[in-house]
């Protein structure tokens, strides 16, 4: 009798870590489908969008006053002042515009973001790469196979009690930012 209860508290334990643990994989693929089949319900769930938003506010922002300030044409021209000034605002719009679970939809279906099909047409194939950066950090990397790896985005999940995610942050690569567009 005594050896029954050890081994149903033993399997109890071993199940509430297999789901602690698991739970931030389970939330990365609740994403990644919800993203993939552009369902909006669901990314709202999956996703503390006024987080995210701040985040990439901030990213972009830094990156391009960095952009600004190395750029000698740029530090030469009288309005790179005005611009610097507009910046946070035009960068904030355009964040909040794109960063809705409409938005994210709308980016999906519109093809700009796309991952491998079954169905064999040209798409990007994506590699994924998870791990905790702490108990209550989750970090999924996502890096398309044609690119490099400090480029790749990082989705950065957050627990919300003991067994839930959110989305809060995306990470872009400054190696991103600084590459020149023709």
């Amino acid at each position: 009798m005594r050896r029954g209860i050890w081994l149903t508290i033993g399997a109890a334990f071993a199940l509430f870590a297999l789901a602690y643990f698991g739970s931030p994989f389970w939330a990365a693929r609740q994403f990644k489908e919800a993203a993939l089949s552009a369902d909006v319900d669901q990314l709202e769930a999956s996703v503390d969008f006024p987080a995210v938003r701040e985040s990439l506010k901030s990213q972009l922002a830094i990156a391009l006053t960095k952009k600004m300030q190395s750029d000698q044409e740029l530090r030469s021209n009288p309005f790179a002042g005005l611009g610097l000034m507009m910046m946070p605002a035009v960068v904030g719009t355009m964040v909040d515009a794109f960063v809705t679970p409409d938005g994210m939809s709308a980016m999906m279906k519109s093809g700009k973001v796309v991952e491998n099909r079954s169905d064999g047409s040209t798409a990007r194939k994506v590699d994924y790469e998870y791990g905790y950066r702490n108990l209550d950090r989750f970090v999924v990397t996502a890096k398309a196979a044609d690119a490099k790896k400090n480029e790749a985005p990082r989705f950065v999940f957050e627990r919300r009690g003991i067994f839930s995610w959110k989305l809060i942050r995306i990470e872009i690569s400054a190696a991103v930012f600084a590459q020149q567009r023709d």
